[in-house]
């Protein structure tokens, strides 16, 4: 999981090349050492918008910190060349979640197949350390939807509410849809809906749930993906998806391509015998994921002097279930 660091741990902590200019915020977050100093360095995961993230960002500048960027917001950097700053340019290295990286990177800054997703933390999110779900029968998928149009079109919600009823139908499974109900897709004896449920609340459904169903394609860093794995939880991906396709193989789920091939698809994940806990662990988390990004910096700082493995504060990242995962 990303870790915390509060003021103290990171301004009392810092090393010589690191000034402190305070905690963080989105779209900023702190690249940390081993033990929580800072290393100057800075990951961008969206586009500056406001008045204060502007700001932030100059303050950062004037104190020396260097960005590297991340894929983490749509198709961030892409999409996004208009703006006054150039966000390729500004960043000497990039973290992306891409298939075929040069469709969105036009820079040869150095780059890594990494994403904010990567760093989940196995040892906090198990299937020992999630409570227990509200009485009745657990649900059979899990899908997080949203409340926002926009939102809905990032989660491929059309998608959505035309294949949920028909695996429910079909496979006699009961699903449980985070976002709100519309003439389109709306609650039936095999569906529940839910606006919203608490971090903790949500882990759990999934955890009592047989697969996780992402039938999502604009989604560049889905969290709630490696956290189904960490609870040792099957995946059920749309093929097209446009980060978290890496995490997709034999151990931990199956792809699906068209309504045609849902059923098939589902079946066999309900039928396989996986082990998403096992793969995760042995492949990402933080310390997995926080050697390959120290590995991507370490290639153009030749003052970051971290020999074991990087970690990203969060200090940003008060996130809601069912938005931005």
């Amino acid at each position: 999981m990303l870790s915390s660091a509060d003021d103290s741990e990171t301004c009392g902590a810092k090393n010589d090349f690191a000034p402190c200019v305070g905690p963080a915020h989105y779209p900023f977050l702190l690249v940390l050492d081993a033990q929580a100093r800072q290393t100057g360095w800075v990951l961008l995961n969206g586009p500056i918008v406001t008045r204060a993230q502007q700001e932030q960002y100059v303050e950062m500048r004037r104190a020396g910190y260097q960005f590297v960027g991340t894929s983490s917001y749509l198709t961030f950097p892409r999409g996004f060349e208009g703006e006054a700053l150039d966000y390729q340019m500004m960043c000497d290295a990039w973290c992306h979640c891409f298939r075929e990286p040069e469709r969105f990177l036009r820079t040869t800054a150095p780059r890594a197949l990494i994403s904010l997703s990567d760093f989940v933390d196995y040892r906090q999110i198990s299937p020992d350390t999630v409570g227990a779900t509200p009485g009745g029968e657990p649900f059979d998928l899990i899908y997080v939807g949203a409340t926002e149009d926009w939102k809905r079109e990032a989660k491929n919600w059309s998608l959505a509410a035309r294949l949920i009823p028909r695996l429910c139908k079909d496979l006699a499974l009961r699903a449980l849809v985070i976002g709100s109900a519309n003439d389109d897709f709306g609650p039936s004896e095999w569906i529940s809906f839910t606006e919203f449920l608490p971090w903790s609340m949500l882990l759990a459904y999934i955890a009592s749930s047989r697969f996780l169903f992402v039938p999502n394609v604009m989604d560049p860093s889905p969290r709630v993906i490696t956290e189904a794995l960490c609870l040792d939880v099957p995946i059920l991906v749309h093929r097209n998806i446009l980060g978290g396709w890496k995490y997709v193989n034999r151990f931990t789920g199956a792809y699906f391509d068209e309504e045609s091939d849902i059923a098939a698809a589902a079946r066999a994940v309900c039928g396989a015998s996986v082990a998403p806990r096992q793969w995760f662990r042995a492949n990402y988390g933080p310390y997995h994921s926080g050697k390959r990004l120290l590995s991507l910096l370490r290639s153009v700082d030749s003052n970051l002097n971290e020999r074991g493995y990087l970690r990203i504060s969060e200090a940003v990242a008060e996130r809601v279930p069912g938005t931005s995962r």
